[in-house]
Order: structure tokens, then sequence, then C-alpha cells
């Protein structure tokens, strides 16, 4: 079945990245009805025997960190939910009729740029070991990244990279100017690479930073001068694709159970993804469609 949709179907990727608010630590409960997710929604499997191959997308995506342990005891799926689904309801509009929409999850807790170690990589499977590595141009989640974007994009020529959705930089916090400088190059090699190997296979854009969103992380981290370092610098790198969210947003100090991490305002909850982040973001990248671009 799954080499029928890559020979039949156009699939359109939209990768989220980054640390544990790109992950989704959202610890209320996770419920699913199968209207939730429209048939034309994907994500790329990563657990198992799920890996490479399209899977329908849940409120609890298949990131680099497993987090079936972590969620509320009255969910009916395991995991903690994310900005996944709900992102991927309001972009699915922006695609053509008929093709379905790839999310892409690729984003770990507790990971950063000056933090941890580079890491294994596994060459067959497009993964990096398991664990909280550290970001960077080598490191073994950007080449899971890169390799698993362009994997996708082997499989049909019709294929196209939509957007990139990034969270990162908490745990980076004590070393804002390593953080920035290892962000740029990660990024610079990005469009560098893809536009060399993969012109004109942007849906609505190209290969460059207006096809890269970051969005804000809770209120908590504002209190350290390196978060909001980086995140100012997130605004200067592109302010078009830099994505606010209101300091007020639900965090899991409201519905939380406190299983994924110790300190609950660390982490969007109670639903904040479905109803704060998910359309800050769409709107976002809607807003930066080239007016003249047609699907």
């Amino acid at each position: 079945m799954n080499d029928t949709l890559w020979r039949d179907t156009v699939f359109h990727i939209v990768c989220v990245a980054g640390q544990s608010n790109a992950v989704g630590f959202d610890e209320s409960p996770a419920n699913f009805r199968p209207e939730d997710a429209p048939a034309r929604i994907f994500q790329l499997g990563y657990w198992g025997e799920d890996n490479l191959k399209p899977r329908p997308l849940l409120p609890c995506a298949q990131n680099f960190q497993d987090m079936r342990p972590y969620g509320h005891p009255d969910s009916t799926l395991a995991g903690a939910k994310g900005v996944h689904l709900p992102l991927a309801r309001r972009l699915l509009p922006l695609i053509p009729s008929g093709d379905a929409l790839l999310i892409l999850p690729c984003a770990y807790g507790g990971t950063g740029f000056t933090v941890n170690e580079i890491g294994p990589y596994d060459d067959q499977a497009l993964r990096p070991a398991s664990g909280a590595w550290r970001w960077g141009v080598s490191s073994n989640y950007y080449r899971a990244l890169r390799d698993r974007i362009a994997w996708v994009l082997d499989q049909n020529p019709e294929n196209r990279f939509f957007r990139m959705v990034w969270c990162q930089g908490e745990h980076d916090k004590d070393a804002p100017d390593a953080q920035i400088a290892a962000f740029d190059e990660m990024t610079a090699d990005f469009f560098s690479f893809f536009s060399a190997r993969y012109p004109g296979r942007v849906l609505l854009g190209d290969w460059n930073r207006s096809v890269w969103f970051n969005y804000e992380t809770t209120a908590y981290w504002y209190q350290f001068p390196g978060c909001r370092r980086i995140w100012s610098h997130y605004r200067a790198w592109s302010p078009d694709t830099y994505v606010p969210i209101p300091r007020d947003t639900d965090t899991n100090a409201v519905g939380g159970t406190g299983l994924t991490a110790r300190v609950r305002e660390a982490h969007f909850g109670n639903g904040a993804f479905e109803t704060v982040v998910a359309p800050a973001v769409a709107a976002c990248i809607v807003k930066n469609i080239p007016a003249d671009s047609k699907i």
C-alpha cells in the first residue's frame, strides 16, 4: 500500500523541528475522532516498522522523541499533543486539490546547538540514534532532517517541499551567541543544499528564508536574557516569517500532569497548540505566500 501511495500521491512536505515545544509536550487529554484527521493528511513514520512510510497523522506525532509513555490518564491516545495535526488541518486548503500534506516531525526535547553531543546516525534508516543530541550543521538531527526531506522528494518528481516550522532555543539560554552562529550556519547549509539539488521543488516559494518559520516559546523562558536574545535574532533573521505567541498562552500549568517535565510552565498545554499556536503559524504562512502564486 505504501509503494502505491508513493507512486500515485503527490506529497507536499511541512517539517516541524526543534526541541520540546516543537515535539509537543501538551499533557492535556489527547482524544481522537476520525474526522479530526482528513484523509489527505499524513506524517512520515519514524517509529519501528513505520519508518519512512506515510502514516496517518494523529494528535501525537512520531517525533525523534517518543512521547508515547507520557500524557493525560484520560487520553484515548498515548502521548502528548503537538502543533502538527492542528497546523496540518489549517494548511491543507493551501495545497492542490487531490494532493496530500506530509508532516515530517523532527524534534527532541532538551536539545540545542550548544548542549549535548553531535550523536550517531543511521544512514540506512535516516534516523539519529535515540537520545537527546545536538543541533548543528554536522549533527545527527540535522542530517536526519535534511535526508528525510530529500528522501521524500526523491520518491516522486512531483513531490514538493512546502514549509519549515521551527521552535528551539531554550536549552541554549546560557550561550545565545553560540546558538545564533550555529543556527545561521545550519540554515545556510539547508538552503544551499536544497537549492543545488532540488531547484524548483518548493510549493509557492523557493529555498530561502521566506519558507522557514520560527515561532516563539512559552512565557516561562523569557525570564532568561539568553532566550530573549535568541528569539530577537529569530525576529531579525526573518521578520516576515517570525511568529509571535501571546505571553498568556496556556501551558501545562493548566490541566497538565507534570509527567513530561517538572516545570509545567515551560511547555504549551491545555490545548494551546490547537487554539493559539497552530492558528498563529498558519496565518503567518498564508500571509507570506507570494501574491502572484497560483495553486
